[in-house]
């Protein structure tokens, strides 16, 4: 069994074996509690209403993303693959929530890369999360014709149905993800 248990108190972690000999935290005595696995995520935007690519070019490390659908599925540490729709539609960059959903105004720094302001009350109506980045790679994206290709990827929900801003992603998917990625970037 692969499974982990943490401490909720002082979050040192203990594999399986470790917990069926002891079920308390070897640090501070704490009661272990099965560690939750991430989940995995696509967060889309519209280039013509958030200008994403001008945001990303300041070399953001962390950004304010609304989740409209599935705020009580979403949790901190969960990845997250962004994906711009439109002509040039793929995925840009990967990262990880920060901070499980809560309700706030957006960031006053992204307000001025949104076209459309009337979306900005968005963002008090419905819950949002902080996405740190761990890499961007607008200049080599996995396109949206190379995800329609894979066998993997052509799943993905936000191929079938690309009206929302939040989708899931298998495991499978987020791993074939990082694969197509890596063998992108190697071939500098």
């Amino acid at each position: 069994m692969n499974a982990e248990f943490e401490c909720r108190k002082c979050g040192n972690v203990v594999p399986f074996e470790q917990y069926k000999v002891d079920r308390f935290c070897p640090h501070c005595g704490t009661l272990l509690q099965l560690r939750r696995q991430p989940k995995y995520w696509i967060f889309q935007f519209n280039p013509t209403i958030y200008r994403w690519f001008d945001w990303i070019k300041e070399n953001r490390e962390t950004e304010q993303w609304l989740t409209s659908q599935h705020a009580r599925e979403i949790r901190e540490k969960d990845k997250v693959a962004i994906w711009a729709s439109g002509n040039k539609a793929g995925i840009y960059a990967i990262g990880e929530v920060v901070a499980k959903p809560r309700k706030t105004t957006l960031n006053p720094e992204q307000e001025k890369y949104w076209t459309k302001r009337g979306n900005l009350s968005k963002f008090r109506e419905k819950k949002s999360v902080i996405i740190r980045y761990l890499r961007v790679f607008i200049d080599k994206p996995i396109l949206e014709d190379t995800c329609k290709r894979d066998p993997i990827l052509s799943k993905m929900k936000i191929l079938e149905q690309p009206q929302g801003t939040n989708f899931p992603l298998t495991k499978e998917q987020w791993n074939r993800i990082l694969e197509l990625l890596n063998a992108k970037h190697e071939k500098i």
